[in-house]
């Protein structure tokens, strides 16, 4: 995958063209025929049941596996001391020998950056998640909210173009996982970075998202790309956001009444 200079590719942070994928070994696709892009500044979610490829999307995207067929462009800064995608994922991975700060400052490692400024860019992006008050504390000294709050620290950290979230909050409790919705929009706010977003939740894709794409089948294909229209900042409880999920959802049932393998 090459990062590319923005030329012909319109409002694009990222675009997949006929992207496809198949694993070593296995002449059967994971994806197949992908059209996507996610526009600059955007929040885009992708819904599906599980296995259908959306984390493995996601690492295709991230440039952790290549792609059987098509193409990924992503158009992004090329700098030296930041990483042009980061990805959050459901457990947050924190090494447990490292205090918070230290955990932020993982993924800074190998850039371009001096000590002081890696601890610099930690305790900026521990400040942009709320979190500057505990960069000295050991892990297990957080709660789960907390510890994956850390996990968006370590991603905002490296300044990419573009957040890669797989299903980050799935693992919560209600009340701590909406008040992490709550703040991740709020740091969407403040920082403008693109988010391609994976979940099983329908209504937390509905809340967040300016688009939510479907994607069902064997191999995986995009089944609906659903715009949410309502206006920021949105209500839980919204008629629009309640009608959206439900034409998603009816999508949803109709590949599966075509036999679409959901």
């Amino acid at each position: 995958m090459d990062a590319v200079s923005d030329a012909g590719t319109g409002d694009a942070i990222v675009a997949l063209r006929s992207l496809a994928l198949a694993f070593p070994g296995s002449d059967q696709r994971v994806l197949e025929g992908l059209d996507l892009a996610v526009p600059r500044e955007g929040f885009v979610a992708v819904v599906g049941p599980s296995g259908v490829g959306k984390s493995t999307l996601l690492r295709v995207i991230a440039g952790l596996l290549p792609p059987s067929g098509g193409e990924v462009r992503l158009m992004a800064r090329p700098e030296p001391g930041r990483r042009p995608t980061a990805l959050v994922f459901q457990d947050p991975r924190l090494l447990p020998w490292r205090r918070v700060a230290g955990n932020v400052e993982l993924g800074l490692e190998g850039l371009v950056a001096s000590r002081t400024e890696r601890r610099a860019r930690a305790l900026a992006a521990l400040d942009l998640v709320g979190l500057a008050a505990e960069a000295e504390r050991w892990p297990r000294q957080l709660s789960g909210g907390q510890r994956q709050r850390v996990g968006l620290a370590r991603a905002l950290a490296v300044d990419p173009d573009l957040l890669l979230m797989d299903e980050p909050f799935s693992a919560l409790d209600a009340i701590t996982r909406q008040a992490l919705q709550d703040e991740l929009l709020a740091v969407w706010a403040r920082t403008r970075k693109s988010v391609l977003f994976v979940t099983h939740d329908l209504a937390e894709a509905v809340y967040l998202a300016d688009r939510v794409v479907l994607l069902g089948g064997r191999p995986a294909r995009i089944v609906r790309d659903e715009r949410i229209a309502a206006a920021r900042p949105r209500r839980r409880e919204s008629p629009e956001l309640a009608a959206a999920a439900a034409r998603i959802q009816n999508a949803l049932g109709e590949a599966y009444a075509e036999g679409e393998g959901i």
